[in-house]
Order: C-alpha cells, then sequence, then structure tokens
C-alpha cells in the first residue's frame, strides 16, 4: 500500500496520543516538524508500507 505524506499525517493525527485534541495549540507545528521529517526521509512524499498477513488453520480430528 503506498501512502501520501498527507495520508500519514492523517493517520498519525488519528492516534490517540498524538489527536489534535492532545496536541492542542502545538498541532500546527508538531504537523510542520513531522512533514519535514517525513520529506527528508522520503522525498517524493510517497510512503510503501507492506501488509503481510498470515492465517494458520486447523481442524478437529
Amino acid at each position: 500500500m503506498t501512502r501520501t505524506v498527507d495520508e500519514v499525517i492523517g493517520w498519525v493525527f488519528s492516534l490517540s496520543y498524538s489527536s489534535p485534541a492532545q496536541l492542542g495549540e502545538n498541532k500546527d507545528a508538531f504537523e510542520q516538524d513531522l512533514r519535514e521529517a517525513l520529506l527528508a526521509f522520503a522525498p517524493s512524499g510517497r510512503f510503501d508500507e507492506v501488509i503481510r498477513t498470515e492465517a494458520v488453520i486447523a481442524t478437529r480430528p
């Protein structure tokens, strides 16, 4: 799954410890710092997430 920088920031804001309500007046500064850090890591603004799923299926005799 590929996410944009805005989608990653939206996801971070959806977490309880980094929600806009928790950040209060620091929200805008946090978002700016986060955006800068993300773009320094991936200047394209695209982030690939590999999602692995595994299932163990068992039956009883």
